[in-house]
């Protein structure tokens, strides 16, 4: 049923009446070969999942029923494969028990219970039971409780409890009840936080423009929010490292570091810049940014796609960051001599520790570094881009 090769990719599997829906979750999906025919699929794939990094999948399954071939189809995301079986006949009253011809378990393969729908009409609001019959409840339920005595998930995809199970396959006991995927909850809680609070920025200056004409002392007025906001950023390094997500951690690392510089030392600092009209037009730069991002994470987290939002994305960075580093840039250079005459942060020889550090003349050195740091940061951001709109227009 399997192939040779060893490593498989994690299966998520559901259906309905008409359909068996698969996802395959492997990110950065390259040189895939998907052959669907009747009684089986087979799949091979180079991709990421979990923490193995680029890797070689693949798997071959035989179907427990036959299906339509010509009819049924797939699509390759950045995030995850998507698997549409065409069954040949709706299987009101007999819906699959599993996937696979055998009831031999497979531990990369579980049951995706968000996708057990048996209703006609799916889009009714009212809780009825599944017409389940007697085979399926029973390797339903014998799957869960090995999969949970056995296996733990990984990556992105959620723990049901053996409730949870209940719930579906009974709904008319309301004293069943599923377990919430405080994971996905938590970062869907965070990107909507920081949406809110950076749209707050933005849209308080705008209003400051437009009653006052200008932007002096914009400071004042955004200053606690956009510090909390960008101290929280400081979890976007902790959530890769920890498995919250898939992404990578050092990219947000720079941001962080560079941005925070900027805004808790060298303009937090600077009581001759802080009103300054310059620092409201970073503040609007980077809030601009955030109002697409976050959407956007938000989105992916919920499995759902928007083309309007993916495309903002991967396309105001392209003016905005290049923008943002030179009003960086300008900030630091006005900055200088106001560090230097001061010599905040600055330690002078001698001391008891023998060590000097002029603050002024690492600004001079950040400034240099400042141009490159921004290459990097716009190759990371455009091969992203080409992951994420490119390949999918081709």
């Amino acid at each position: 049923m399997a192939s040779s090769i060893d490593l498989h990719p994690p299966i998520h599997w559901g259906q309905t009446l008409h359909n068996v829906s698969l996802r395959v979750g492997l990110t950065d999906v390259k040189y895939p070969k998907i052959d669907i025919n009747e009684s089986s699929i087979k799949f091979q794939a180079t991709g990421c999942s979990g923490s193995r990094g680029e890797q070689l999948y693949s798997f071959e399954i035989e179907l427990y029923n036959k299906i339509d071939a010509k009819a049924s189809s797939y699509k390759i995301s950045d995030r995850e494969i998507n698997v549409n079986l065409k069954k040949n006949t709706p299987d009101t009253n007999n819906p699959w028990p599993r996937l696979t011809k055998t009831s031999a378990k497979l531990p990369w393969l579980k049951a995706d219970f968000d996708k057990m729908t048996f209703s006609e009409d799916e889009s009714d609001h009212e809780q009825k039971k599944p017409t389940f019959n007697k085979n399926f409840d029973d390797d339903i339920y014998k799957s869960f409780r090995q999969d949970t005595r056995r296996t733990k998930p990984k990556g992105i995809y959620s723990t049901f409890s053996f409730d949870l199970v209940n719930h579906f396959c009974n709904t008319s006991n309301p004293i069943k009840s599923s377990l919430v995927d405080l994971r996905t909850n938590w970062l869907l809680f965070y990107n909507l936080f920081q949406f809110m609070a950076y749209l707050w920025v933005f849209t308080r200056l705008m209003i400051h423009f437009m009653v006052n004409g200008h932007l002096k002392n914009g400071y004042r007025i955004v200053e606690n929010p956009i510090k909390l906001c960008q101290s929280l950023a400081i979890l976007e390094i902790i959530h890769p490292l920890i498995g919250f997500t898939k992404g990578d951690w050092l990219s947000p690392l720079m941001q962080f570091l560079a941005r925070n510089l900027i805004l808790f030392v060298v303009i937090n600092y600077n009581h001759q810049i802080k009103p300054s009209p310059i620092i409201s037009y970073l503040f609007l730069v980077w809030s601009f940014v955030e109002l697409f991002r976050y959407p956007y994470y938000g989105i992916r987290l919920l499995n759902k796609q928007s083309r309007i939002i993916t495309w903002f994305r991967y396309t105001l960075w392209i003016i905005l960051y290049p923008l943002g580093a030179f009003i960086e840039g300008v900030i630091i250079y006005k900055s200088l001599d106001y560090y230097h005459s001061n010599r905040y942060f600055t330690v002078d020889l001698p001391n008891k520790i023998n060590f000097s550090f002029n603050f002024a003349l690492f600004l001079r050195i950040y400034l240099v570094i400042l141009p490159l740091g921004l290459v990097q940061m716009m190759q990371h951001m455009w091969n992203q881009r080409k992951k994420a709109l490119i390949k999918k227009n081709e």
